[in-house]
């Protein structure tokens, strides 16, 4: 088609087939066509139809804003497609000369990873577009030892684009020190002035080269052959940090005061003409570096633009228009992915409603792998309906104005706490902010719970400041002289408390008193799950319990501790307690505290339900946490504030089980060891009945450790059957053997039989022939000499000699006998 006029816009119907495609825009081109990735995306055209025509780039020109007038759009946008001429470039993909990126592999090379198989519906439009990207200079044939694995995405409209799987290579390549401008502070910080501009550069990956010696690290497989990237792949870790910071460099070449986020491009002015030259010289200056725009997606000199997300308009930031019709048509998933994608779309808007940490919980409960409760309920909709209708209603939220001081105001609450941001002066917010407190935090006093919120929203908001002051406005007065000694039933450890004092002193920040937040329920709330009240006089209580566990160290064993636990149960007879029954349970190798948890189970397995209880136990730890942290640690999968799995966390859980099963059931704490108490009859019965087991205890663990021979000796025995070598210290030219089920023995050449006794025996034996009669301290020889008469075993002149020159007796004889040097 011939184009008279150069020096006009023509606006051209083009038809295929004698189907009306679209309408499209050129500029005096001699020849105009349909682009390249168009006509392959809905015609089978043979690749020499385009190549052998003379091709011209089919230009769109930019969205103007009706405020802009005529001429100067059609001037402008003539001199902006002029710059993104399609002589410029090889194709519409855009190419920027700097010197190439390098993948450098760490951990060791890469290795070939298998293909996917490829849907046959999307083996098509896989062809095409690799058809594009190879003619656009994207791909390349290549043969490599290297695969990465390529599938195909299904878009709304049924296409498909392709997507490459480089998870493996990611963890096997170096990452760049390069971070991307964070969205959320970004747009906190966004001017907004009468104009403003977006604009969408096309491709950019594609503009960046790779080093042609790092290629085959980005090779993929499809349809019998391999291919390579030549530019930045999508998928590869590096690709958003890397052209982030080129953009962000070319940018700050021409227009420093424009703000980019990867691909998209902020600028605004209240000057019309002042803002078309900025726009125009980001335009020509990328050009003519090798960068292309999107003009569909590029919105110029409107009032209000829609960036990241977010409408910007001169009445502040609010949700995006695509954003609030997907939530008006939001329904419960049925699935977990689903679940997980709703959470994500959420969480979008969570800077818009008030408290919603605590809110969306419930469905965040439902993903967490030690939840016991995995199923979606009518709640759970209710939930997902009020943050429905909280999105739909939202109004206009501020920016951060710099010549203002930032104000924080805490709003604390039962499980978290809100904090909203504004500027001083205004009432619109900039933003709100909830989160959660740990299951440590939960605990803490009211008090504490403020002061842990103040601290992360001073944290959070400093970069916010942009230097200004801070003015936290909080429900408790004077909140910068708050010491621990001022607070009843403090919670928080020491640690904790020297941030909040570093936190409170600092010299950016004003505390204020808002009276109005201490009618908040928080200031009349104790804990959301109160521990049990306080006990009742004791005798209203139908049966009394006693707890106590012991542990002593297990000599003449194998193991550490002989351990043991107790049970007494009885009545109270005045101020006298009468027991009635006794139970008792030996514990093997545990320590004293796992013997009074085991302790309290044994008791809350034999407490009658129908039966006002109370159970009386010395252990401080395990009345604190039935009382107090049983409740989080079950709610949290029996983990602790940094995730991981409590001590004893299965009998904890049997506890936690069968408190709810025992309602009536109060569990208090006594000094252990007392002289003087309602309760020392009775804890010194469950101590006396704990001992008494543990002695039994450890008779029987004697028993079981001398009635078989040790390891070693055992497989000296083997090896005397089987002719399998000896273990060390044990001579082959011996023979062992068992005398009788039990003993030991060893038949040494031209001496005769001897016993071989146990290792825990042998301290024993060495220390009844040094001190006995026989011997009577006489020396290291005389006792070896009794010991060899009947016993052998390895290392017995070593053993000996040691304990020997240990002994106190013969160090004092040794040092009494001593001759005088003059």
């Amino acid at each position: 088609m011939r184009v008279s006029d150069p020096d006009r816009v023509y606006e051209v119907t083009l038809r295929l087939e004698g189907d009306i495609d679209r309408i499209i825009n050129a500029i005096f081109w001699d020849h105009v066509v349909k682009s390249y990735d168009v006509l392959l995306a809905e015609q089978d055209w043979p690749p020499d139809f385009v190549r052998d025509c003379p091709v011209g780039e089919v230009v769109i020109t930019p969205s103007f804003s009706p405020l802009v007038p005529r001429e100067l759009a059609e001037s402008y946008g003539k001199s902006w497609a002029l710059a993104q001429a399609p002589a410029l470039y090889r194709n519409n993909v855009g190419w920027d000369r700097q010197s190439p990126y390098h993948v450098i592999p760490i951990k060791g090379e890469p290795q070939p990873q298998p293909q996917y198989p490829i849907k046959f519906e999307a083996r098509a439009s896989v062809r095409k577009i690799l058809t594009q990207l190879e003619y656009q200079g994207v791909i390349e044939p290549c043969v490599s030892p290297m695969n990465n694995p390529l599938f195909p995405v299904a878009k709304p409209d049924h296409s498909y684009r392709i997507v490459v799987d480089y998870r493996h290579l990611n963890s096997h390549t170096r990452t760049y020190a390069i971070q991307n401008s964070h969205s959320a502070a970004l747009m906190n910080n966004i001017v907004r002035k009468k104009y403003k501009t977006t604009l969408d550069i096309s491709n950019g990956f594609f503009c960046q080269n790779i080093a042609p010696e790092s290629r085959d690290y980005t090779c993929f497989s499809a349809f019998g052959s391999q291919k390579n990237f030549c530019r930045l792949p999508q998928g590869y870790k590096n690709s958003p940090g890397l052209f982030s910071a080129r953009v962000t460099e070319v940018l700050h070449e021409f227009d420093p005061e424009a703000l980019s986020y990867v691909d998209d491009i902020y600028l605004t002015d209240d000057e019309i003409l002042q803002h078309l030259r900025r726009v125009s010289r980001i335009v020509v200056g990328f050009a003519d570096i090798g960068y292309k725009f999107n003009f569909k997606k590029s919105k110029i000199a409107f009032l209000s633009v829609i960036f990241l997300g977010y409408e910007l308009s001169s009445e502040g930031k609010s949700l995006a228009p695509h954003f609030l019709e997907k939530c008006a048509l939001l329904q419960p998933p049925n699935m977990v992915w689903k679940l997980q994608s709703l959470l994500g779309f959420l969480n979008f808007g969570r800077t818009y409603i008030p408290e919603y940490a605590t809110r969306i919980k419930p469905l965040y409960e439902l993903i967490c792998p030690n939840f016991s409760s995995r199923f979606w309920t009518i709640e759970h909709t209710h939930i997902l309906r009020e943050l429905q209708s909280d999105l739909l209603a939202v109004k206009h939220l501020h920016t951060r104005d710099n010549k203002t001081h930032l104000v924080i105001r805490v709003i604390p609450g039962a499980v978290g706490f809100t904090y909203v941001t504004f500027n001083e002066g205004e009432t619109v917010l900039i933003a709100y902010k909830s989160h959660l407190y740990s299951a440590a935090e939960q605990r803490f006093a009211q008090t504490e719970k403020i002061l842990t919120a103040v601290q992360m929203a001073v944290i959070k908001e400093r970069p916010l400041a942009q230097g200004q002051r801070i003015v936290v406005v909080s429900p408790i007065p004077a909140l910068e002289a708050v010491t621990k000694a001022s607070v009843p039933n403090s919670k928080a450890l020491h640690p904790r408390w020297i941030q909040w004092a570093t936190s409170l002193t600092a010299t950016v920040v004003d505390y204020v008193f808002d009276p109005k937040l201490q009618t908040q329920e928080f200031l009349q709330y104790e804990m959301e799950y109160p521990v049990p009240a306080g006990t009742l006089p004791i005798d209203q209580y139908q049966v009394v319990m006693y707890t106590d566990g012991s542990a002593q160290p297990a000599v003449g064993t194998k193991q550490q501790y002989s351990a043991a636990c107790a049970v007494v149960s009885g009545t109270m007879e005045g101020e006298v307690f009468c027991p009635r029954n006794t139970y008792t349970k030996t514990l093997g190798d545990c320590t004293a505290q796992l013997a009074e948890l085991k302790a309290l189970l044994l008791a809350l397995e034999h407490a009658d339900p129908a039966l006002l209880t109370l159970l009386v136990c010395d252990s401080y730890y395990c009345v604190q946490s039935f009382n107090e942290y049983l409740h989080y640690w079950k709610m949290n999968g029996f983990r602790d504030s940094k995730g991981n799995t409590i001590k004893h966390k299965m009998l904890w859980s049997k506890v936690a089980d069968l408190k709810e099963t025992l309602p009536n059931v109060h569990v208090v704490h006594t000094l252990g060891h007392q002289r003087v108490g309602i309760h020392v009859a009775g804890n010194t019965l469950a101590d006396e009945a704990a001992k008494s087991a543990v002695a039994v205890a450890t008779v029987a663990a004697v028993i079981r450790s001398s009635s078989k021979p040790d390891t070693e000796i055992s497989a000296a025995i083997k090896a005397t059957a089987a002719g399998t070598p000896f273990p060390k210290g044990f001579p082959s030219k011996y023979s062992y053997c068992l005398n009788g089920a039990l003993n030991a023995t060893v038949t040494i050449p031209g001496i005769g039989v001897r016993e071989i006794p146990n290792k825990i025996e042998r301290p024993r034996l060495i220390s009844a022939a040094h001190e006995g009669v026989a011997s009577a301290h006489a020396g290291v020889a005389a006792t070896i000499s009794l010991l060899q008469a009947r016993y052998w075993w390895p290392g017995l002149y070593k053993e000996t000699k040691q304990y020997v020159l240990c002994c106190d007796v013969c160090q004092q004889i040794k040092a009494s006998s001593a001759r005088r040097p003059f």
